[in-house]
């Protein structure tokens, strides 16, 4: 069974711009839709980053699975055959370097965001992204994951994968600050940068995948190559 349809349940420009990328080189023929989910996601307390930032994947899953059941597939206007489209959730959380168990979510505003630089500065912190795949039981017969399915809803099968990079700011400046805050790169970033804007200036993956970093856990993305390519 081919994949011919992509949903990424996210308003994520970075990660819309990701999976374009993928299709341009994999198969420009799928088709694509990026379009949130309509419940907004909670942030649930958990002992750590990873079982947080897994749990938040698992509950925009669960979210994507129902509006599935509800017939979301059918409004996304892909014009395929439901059992080929795969579904797509990710969440990405940013260590706070002070407190190891702590998280860096959204900045609300600039203030928030030069806070949150500021502790960044100078600094390596720890970036977890959770990503989650929903497949068609009939895709899923001709792959071998090493790993169960997280969530079984009828004939869908949910798939999460959970990982961390390594990031190093170098120490910014006033200027360099001034010039992060200013070009609003901030918005809508964990942590309030985006390591393929203006932060690539300063910052760069010491330990593990840059995809990580920028919205997917990079096993999530190796595991969608295997289902397009086979």
């Amino acid at each position: 069974m081919s994949v011919e349809g992509l949903w990424l349940a996210s308003a994520s420009k970075r990660r819309a711009t990701l999976l374009k990328e993928l299709i341009s080189v994999k198969n420009p023929e799928i088709k694509l839709a990026c379009i949130a989910l309509v419940e907004e996601e909670a942030t649930p307390i958990c002992s750590n980053l990873q079982d947080t930032v897994s749990s938040i994947a698992k509950m925009k899953m669960n979210n994507a699975l129902l509006e599935i059941s509800l017939g979301r597939l059918e409004k996304l206007e892909l014009n395929k055959p439901l059992k080929e489209i795969i579904t797509i959730v990710s969440d990405t959380i940013v260590e706070d370097p002070d407190s190891f168990e702590q998280l860096f979510g959204k900045a609300e505003d600039m203030l928030e965001a030069a806070s949150m630089l500021k502790r960044l500065s100078g600094r390596r912190h720890k970036v977890w992204t959770s990503t989650g795949l929903i497949i068609h039981n009939s895709v899923n017969d001709s792959l071998e994951f090493n790993i169960s399915p997280e969530l079984i809803f009828g004939e869908w099968l949910g798939y999460i994968w959970t990982e961390y990079s390594t990031v190093e700011i170098e120490e910014l400046g006033d200027d360099s600050l001034f010039q992060l805050l200013q070009s609003n790169s901030w918005k809508g970033k964990a942590g309030g940068y985006d390591l393929d804007g203006q932060m690539s200036k300063y910052a760069e993956v010491i330990d593990g995948e840059k995809i990580t970093v920028l919205g997917f856990a990079a096993a999530a993305i190796k595991n969608l190559e295997k289902i397009i390519d086979s």
